[in-house]
């Protein structure tokens, strides 16, 4: 279970990082103190929240797999709706 923390902890630093990378590349940037808070702290929550359940297996097992598959849909429809809002938005 280690290696999947890891890894969800490295591609939200990724995603992060590239997230900045093309903002700071954009000619009309809108630089907002509470975008650059959340970029910084929704990771950073994520990870330890990932880190804290499995360390102290706060979850039952019966229902673990079942919640990383609700985790992943979740987390797929959000990022589709951002990506189509943002696409809308253009």
């Amino acid at each position: 279970m280690q290696e999947i923390e890891l890894i969800l902890v490295a591609a939200g630093l990724i995603v992060s990082a590239a997230y900045i990378v093309a903002q700071s590349r954009s000619r009309g940037t809108t630089d907002h103190v509470a975008v650059r808070l959340l970029l910084g702290l929704i990771p950073a929550v994520v990870a330890v929240s990932i880190v804290l359940i499995n360390r102290f297996d706060m979850v039952p097992d019966d229902l673990e797999q079942n919640l990383w598959l609700l985790s992943i849909v979740v987390v797929s429809g959000l990022l589709i709706l951002g990506t189509g809002y943002r696409l809308a938005r253009r």
